[in-house]
């Protein structure tokens, strides 16, 4: 088995035809590739969708929260390569083949991390975040953006370094991917490998005070200096955060975010 993809998922009846449709079609057989998805009790139709579905594999059963969602689907999975592919997000199209090439070119490497796509609630095309080689001074400095879903990883990793810590609500791919830095090097695939859907309520909308909180403490756990251009810019973010509240200013921010390149992370 080459892939294994695993698709946590809670309530998210509108997406998951769509999510499993890319996994499909990526051309790969029941025996090179598997596709998990680990609901979380859904009751808004996920799991008669999941029923009248061939070709996947799924639970349906409370969880502790997303991670203990992911950790299911890792210790379920079979293949070589783990791709987390959360219920509302989507494959681009040929993005395992793409990789494939990679891996022929960089066998030795365990951590891939491609280019990602940001897409509005409707499925809009909203921004092309390009992908980066993690490394862990890069992490705990100013550049602690993942481009999850374009991250591919062998399960050699999870079993060096343990699976996804489920006490960590609000960045646990941050937090997972700073102690995979340390022991395996992670090289950048230019191609867009995955699509992130924005909407409103998702943990990057509803929480992104909690994930700044998160970069301190891991910040705080690796002994950086609290007295930092980057801090100080984590703790900006965190008490000016119920300005942004305000639907005139968070659209005024939004403006001025696009006149200098940049578009904001999160939905309106």
């Amino acid at each position: 088995m080459i892939f294994s993809v695993v698709t946590p998922s809670f309530n998210c009846n509108d997406f998951i035809l769509e999510n499993i449709q890319s996994v499909r079609d990526q051309g790969f057989g029941p025996d090179e590739l598997e596709h998990w998805i680990i609901d979380g009790g859904s009751t808004d139709g996920t799991v008669e969708t999941l029923k009248n579905q061939s070709g996947i594999q799924w639970i349906s059963e409370r969880d502790k929260g997303l991670s203990d969602a992911v950790n299911k689907g890792i210790q379920r999975a079979k293949g070589d390569w783990i791709i987390w592919l959360n219920a509302d997000d989507l494959l681009a199209k040929d993005a395992c083949k793409i990789f494939l090439q990679y891996v022929t070119k960089y066998p030795d490497i365990r951590l891939f991390a491609g280019d990602l796509i940001y897409l509005s609630a409707d499925g809009t095309i909203e921004q092309n975040m390009p992908g980066w080689a993690y490394n862990f001074d890069d992490l705990l400095g100013p550049h602690t953006g993942i481009n999850q879903p374009s991250t591919f990883v062998h399960r050699e990793v999870y079993q060096k370094v343990a699976l996804i810590d489920v006490s960590n609500r609000y960045a646990m791919d941050y937090e997972w991917v700073l102690r995979a830095v340390q022991h395996y090097k992670c090289v950048h695939i230019p191609h867009v490998l995955s699509y992130f859907r924005r909407r409103k309520g998702s943990i990057t909308d509803a929480h992104m005070p909690e994930q700044f909180r998160e970069f301190i403490r891991q910040r705080r756990k690796y002994g950086k200096s609290r007295f930092s251009r980057v801090e100080l810019g984590f703790w900006f973010y965190i008490y000016t955060d119920w300005l942004r509240q305000i639907p005139f200013v968070r659209r005024g921010v939004r403006r001025v975010k696009r006149v200098f390149g940049k578009e904001p992370v999160r939905p309106m």
